[in-house]
């Protein structure tokens, strides 16, 4: 009887240990690990012969995701390669241009609207407001 309790105890204490382990596994994760819905998204821009052309990437961290934009625009041949929005929040994150001026900004939102509008505050902060007609280049969202 006193080795089946032994044998129950020790099992049991295994069970334990392997939920306690596994649930602080899944709890943390390891580094740099993508949980949930928690990704980094960038928007940015390349000019190809006198054209403005956008590119958008997502990754783990801001970091790569801007890194992966501004590596698509070298590849592709894009001169003047930036990237203007990164994040790893729940928004909307866009590139706008003005083409007669050539002036690109990057805005982020709830919207693409309200995206386009924060880039529109951020040229005008910067005293490179855009002209009446601005376009969106690229815009992504989660």
């Amino acid at each position: 009887m006193a080795k089946t309790r032994l044998v129950t105890a020790i099992v049991v204490s295994g069970v334990i240990a392997t939920g306690v382990s596994a649930g602080i596994a899944w709890a943390g994760g390891p580094g740099g690990a993508v949980e949930d819905d928690n990704i980094s998204q960038a928007v940015g821009t390349g000019t190809f012969i006198g054209e403005i052309d956008g590119f958008t990437a997502v990754a783990p961290t801001n970091d790569a995701a801007s890194a992966a934009v501004l590596a698509q625009c070298n590849a592709a041949g894009g001169v003047d390669c930036s990237v203007e929005e990164v994040t790893n929040d729940n928004l909307c994150i866009v590139d706008v241009g003005d083409p007669n001026s050539g002036v690109v900004s990057g805005g982020a939102g709830p919207t693409i609207e309200a995206a386009v509008a924060d880039a529109t505050a951020r040229a005008a902060s910067a005293n490179t407001p855009f002209g009446p007609n601005p376009t969106v280049i690229i815009s992504a969202c989660p």
